[in-house]
């Protein structure tokens, strides 16, 4: 029987630590774990794979070269997310300034990222149908639902109030109960226990 790698049975805190020491594998595991899921976190929001999976580079050498600032009495991801958020919208307004109109944001027409990112449960598509509601509303449903972060943590990542965060995630789960239809039951839920070892977590 193999032994288990001690690596990967560390919290992304700890890693994150490990790496703010100096640990490089660290660092890398932790770019193993959430590599796929800032691409499906940050796709609705750029305009092409080839812009989100740079976008997920992007983050990764930003918090490499930063990690040294992380606060351990936070979660790993919320820092994570914020990061790649500000990054998006840097993006997002210099793309702006460069074609004078900003990039479509609607979520319409964008080839489905999470294929092969098994986070859905019994309702078929369901990320699919989040993604036509608009990058807003889709971001808030996957941060809650797919990275299980509290509405306090999804304030800090998108800049927002945490009253701001409740009324578009409650909008965000009534549009999407509407484009899923009455017989859906629960579309999403969040990654604990199966889910997460669905995703490959």
């Amino acid at each position: 029987m193999a032994a288990t790698d001690p690596i990967a049975e560390k919290t992304d805190e700890e890693l994150a630590r490990d790496a703010r020491a100096g640990s490089r594998r660290s660092f890398e595991e932790l770019a193993s774990r959430y590599k796929r899921r800032l691409f499906v976190y940050l796709r609705p929001r750029l305009g092409s794979d080839e812009d989100a999976e740079d976008m997920v580079q992007d983050t990764f050498l930003k918090i490499y070269r930063s990690i040294d600032r992380y606060d351990p009495a936070y979660r790993f991801s919320t820092w994570l997310y914020t990061s790649a958020s500000r990054l998006a919208i840097d993006s997002f307004r210099k793309a702006a300034l460069v074609r004078d109109k900003p990039p479509d944001s609607s979520g319409r027409d964008i080839p489905d990222p999470a294929a092969g990112y098994e986070v859905e449960t019994g309702a078929t598509g369901v990320w699919s149908a989040a993604r036509t509601l608009g990058a807003d509303r889709y971001r808030v449903l996957w941060l809650r639902y797919g990275e299980d972060m509290t509405v306090e943590e999804i304030a800090a990542v998108l800049g927002r109030s945490r009253l701001a965060v409740r009324v578009l995630l409650h909008r965000a789960r009534t549009s999407l109960a509407g484009r899923l239809g009455p017989n859906a039951g629960c579309p999403v839920r969040t990654r604990s226990g199966a889910a997460r070892q669905a995703a490959g977590d």
